[in-house]
């Protein structure tokens, strides 16, 4: 009777230490996400044309709960923009290389009316700011290569929209769309330019922590 008292002791002690990490899990306030994005800019110079081009960028974010809702998330992102303009009658490859500090506001909200603890899909919406440096611009002709590094720093604003689905309390996905445009130019050696327009396709992992 004894044994099966510590045993039956035991087991409960097992089970609340679980009930207890789960429930520790699914109130966690941080989130680790990674953002693979895919989209099409256009890139405004001085003294010459707008330039159209495709964009691919790697994004980690931690993502802080500060409401039912909402969500605080900094992090850091690097960017890469490819076009191939025609200078002096020549095509050229232009890769300009960006790092990017953003900081955005991340709202989540239920689809079908469900509980939000409970919904496995949610609608998303963000908007958010961004520090934005040209750590590289490299130039690629018939006549050769150049490359030009450190190219001055300026600001800008992102809005998304998307969907997340929930897998586990540990693990989701996300997809949607997100939109970029620089508020002021970078200046460097009597150069401005900035992002005037990235319209991107997201694809996201959130692990919670």
């Amino acid at each position: 009777m004894k044994k099966q008292i510590i045993s039956a002791f035991v087991i409960l002690l097992t089970f609340s230490a679980i009930a207890q990490k789960t429930t520790e899990k699914k109130e966690s306030k941080f989130e680790l996400i990674a953002n693979s994005k895919l989209g099409f800019a256009k890139l405004n110079q001085s003294g010459l044309v707008s330039l159209n081009g495709n964009t691919n960028a790697g994004e980690l974010l931690l993502s802080i709960k500060i409401g039912k809702k909402w969500y605080l998330a900094p992090g850091f992102s690097v960017m890469e923009f490819n076009a191939n303009p025609t200078i002096n009658g020549n095509t050229a490859s232009i890769k300009n290389t960006y790092l990017q500090i953003p900081v955005k506001a991340i709202g989540e909200y239920t689809v079908f009316g469900k509980e939000q603890s409970d919904s496995k899909i949610l609608l998303t919406i963000g908007i958010g700011l961004y520090a934005n440096t040209l750590l590289k611009s490299e130039i690629q002709t018939v006549a050769g290569n150049s490359s030009i590094t450190n190219l001055g720093w300026n600001f800008g604003l992102s809005t998304q929209i998307g969907a997340k689905f929930i897998l586990s309390d540990d693990l989701n996905l996300g997809i949607g769309i997100e939109n970029q445009g620089d508020l002021n130019d970078m200046n460097k050696n009597n150069v401005s330019q900035k992002m005037r327009q990235i319209d991107a396709f997201y694809f996201s992992v959130g692990f919670k922590l």
